[in-house]
């Protein structure tokens, strides 16, 4: 009795494994770009969501920052007890700059009052953004309304 493979059935496996990765790989690299905008854009929503639960927390305007040409987006807030102005980022810094994200926005600035509703004091921006993730043939576009409501 023998133990072990033959080098014909090394071959014969080793083949069959070349022809699906072979067949498979085009289809991940076709997924991954749709992949890619598909979280940017969730990431998006999430800030957006945080920066008005952090105006509502905090009791005072949240900021959320977009930096299209750095394509990155965070959430500041002034977080001092004692009147000097002290913004801290809450949450992490989203940065997509992963394999060529494009990001453009007609905001760079989304402000939140203690209730949570857009603001326009001094600085902030219409709360009606449009943010557009783009990578090779897909795209995602976030929109939000002028009363802070996200559209996808």
């Amino acid at each position: 009795m023998r133990n072990g493979y033959t080098l014909v059935e090394l071959l014969t496996v080793i083949v069959i494994a070349g022809i699906a990765a072979s067949i498979g790989m085009p289809l991940l690299t076709k997924s991954y770009p749709q992949r890619a905008v598909r979280l940017a854009g969730d990431q998006f929503v999430s800030a957006h969501a945080l920066a008005k639960a952090t105006a509502i927390r905090y009791g005072r305007l949240a900021e959320l920052r977009i930096d299209a040409a750095g394509r990155r987006f965070w959430v500041e807030v002034d977080t001092s007890s004692t009147g000097v102005v002290r913004k801290d980022t809450i949450g992490p810094i989203r940065s997509v700059i992963d394999g060529g994200l494009i990001v453009s926005s007609d905001r760079s600035l989304l402000c939140f009052d203690a209730r949570g509703m857009p603001s326009l004091r001094t600085g902030c921006q219409a709360a009606n953004a449009v943010v557009t993730f783009a990578m090779g043939n897909s795209a995602r576009t976030v929109r939000t309304t002028a009363l802070g409501k996200v559209l996808r």
